[in-house]
Parts: structure tokens; C-alpha cells; sequence
């Protein structure tokens, strides 16, 4: 959540991160047009993590068909029906790594005098490699990749201070050296084989401890803590052990009362038209060409 929060303040939240016709604010208009006054204001969490995923996709298919191109490719399909070899396809891909992503490149390209700068060329450099750093931290921790976790951590400490969550900052940063350098070798293994937990047992269903333990006090204090005069530490201490079959009990009621009320897990959303609106969009403006776009 911090981590959208933070992709939020560095491309949505300033009017002047948004003047750029590559900016992220000109996406939301042709992928959300209709939420364009949200997305400036405060979105949640989900809504970020969708544009940011959607949004991801799209910038990303636009470095393979900019590099595809300079094979004599006219499109993509065309380049796939080429049926290119494993090889190739990683050749491709360390070299978009190369040249598609803000890296230390990036320091000799501010050197530059401003008219010999394409400005729009170095703001999608920084957009694909935050949208990456996002999307790397967000599969990592779905899939419990603990190790990676820790070279994630230190990246968005990083950006975390830039973007003033000072306590962010401090907390991650006590965290990493607690566990490398403070604490005993057995508590370091305990702490960091605990920090991700899959209460469902489903593939990429890993979540943060803290929503786990987040629910359990909401059950525990809030929900089954007793009301009035019976809300007391004692209450809650009785009634803890119960939580779970108290939550199984009202499952139950409620599938044998067929609520209407139930949440369902709808499909995911079928983007291939926004997505070829999108790509058409970068195709006029050629974010990814230095040269091809704005020098504001």
C-alpha cells in the first residue's frame, strides 16, 4: 500500500507531473476516462495497483515494438509470427533492461544542455523502472519469495525517504539491520521466514503478517470483544480462543440463509480494447524514441 502510495506522489499527485503527454495522468484519461478526477485526488489502494499493472503492461509492449522494430518488424504479431528463438527473445529483453530503464545512463543523459534533452524520453525511463521496482515488490510477496524480498526492501527504503514517509524509512531501515547484524542468528531466521504467511494455502496467495494479525485484533477486540461494560480484557482473553469458530458459525448461517448479500470473485477485466487504445496513443507520441517527443 505504501509502495502505490509512493508511485502516486512521484506521477499523479503534483499538476506538474502531469503536463507531459506521456505522463501517467494522460493513461488513466484513455484506460479510466472517467476517473481521471479520482485518480488526481486520492485514490485507494486497489485502484492504484490496477493502473499501475494496466499501465505497466502498456509501456512495456511499447519498448518490444520500438525494438522489434529495428529488427524490420512492422508489429509485434508480426514479429511472433516470425517464431523467434528463446535466444533472441532474451537478447531482446536485457537489452530493453539496458536502454528502456532509468540506470546510471540516466545521470550522462541530465548532463545534456536543455535543447539537446529529450525530457519525455528520460520521464518514461523513470516511469518503467518505477512501475517495474512496483511490480517486482508486488510478486515477490504474493509468491512469498522472501529472499528477493530483502533486495526489494532496500530500493523502496530508498524512495520512501524521497517521498517524505520518514517513519517508513526508519522502521524498514531498523528491521534490515536488526535482522542482519542485532539479532541472534536463530530470531533472524524465525523473523524472516515469518514476515509473509499464506493463511488460504493457494499459489501467490502470500500477504504481509500484519494483515493477518491487523484481522485477528478486529475479531478479537472489536467484533467478539463484547460490548458495553462486558468490553474487557478479560472478555477478550475468554473469548479469543473462539474467534475462528464464531467466523465458521456465521459462514455457515449465511450460506444455509442464502444472503444475497455475498461477495463474489468476479473475472478479471478483459483490457485488450484500452490496451490497444493505449498503445496507439504511445505510437503517436513515441515515448520510448529519443527524439520522437516533447522537450518539456
Amino acid at each position: 500500500m505504501a509502495s502505490a502510495d509512493a508511485i502516486w506522489r512521484t506521477f499523479l499527485q503534483l499538476s506538474a507531473a502531469c503536463e507531459d503527454k506521456m505522463s501517467l495522468m494522460h493513461d488513466i484519461g484513455v484506460l479510466r476516462p472517467r476517473e481521471t478526477g479520482i485518480y488526481g485526488s486520492k485514490p485507494r489502494f486497489r485502484r492504484m495497483h490496477q493502473l499501475v499493472t494496466y499501465d505497466g503492461i502498456c509501456w512495456h509492449l511499447n519498448c518490444w515494438r520500438v525494438e522489434v522494430r529495428k529488427q524490420n518488424h512492422n508489429s509485434l504479431e508480426a514479429f511472433a509470427l516470425s517464431e523467434p528463438s528463446f535466444n533472441n527473445l532474451q537478447t531482446i529483453a536485457n537489452r530493453l533492461a539496458r536502454d528502456y530503464i532509468a540506470n546510471h545512463q540516466l545521470r550522462r543523459m541530465r548532463k545534456k544542455k536543455q535543447a539537446q534533452c529529450d525530457q519525455q524520453f528520460k520521464n518514461g525511463l523513470l516511469l518503467n523502472r518505477y512501475m517495474l521496482l512496483y511490480e517486482e515488490l508486488s510478486w515477490v510477496m504474493n509468491h512469498g519469495d522472501i529472499g528477493h524480498l530483502k533486495t526489494c526492501i532496500i530500493a523502496w527504503i530508498l524512495l520512501f525517504k524521497v517521498m517524505g514517509k520518514h517513519k517508513y524509512t526508519a522502521h524498514m531501515t531498523e528491521f534490515l539491520c536488526n535482522v542482519h547484524f542485532t539479532s541472534l542468528p536463530g530470531l533472524r531466521k524465525a523473523v524472516w521466514y515469518h514476515i509473509l504467511v499464506n493463511p488460504t494455502g493457494q499459489k501467490g496467495k502470500f500477504q504481509g503478517v500484519d494483515w493477518c494479525v491487523e484481522l485477528n485484533n478486529l475479531l478479537t477486540k472489536v467484533i467478539n470483544g463484547g460490548k458495553g461494560s462486558n468490553h474487557t480484557v478479560d472478555r477478550i482473553i475468554l473469548e479469543s480462543p473462539l474467534v475462528q469458530v464464531y467466523r465458521n458459525l456465521h459462514s455457515t448461517f449465511t450460506r444455509n440463509f442464502m444472503h444475497a448479500h455475498l461477495t463474489s470473485r468476479h473475472a478479471e477485466a478483459d483490457m485488450a480494447k484500452m490496451f490497444c487504445n493505449v498503445s496507439t496513443y504511445m505510437d503517436e507520441h513515441s515515448p520510448h524514441v529519443q527524439g520522437g517527443g516533447d522537450n518539456r
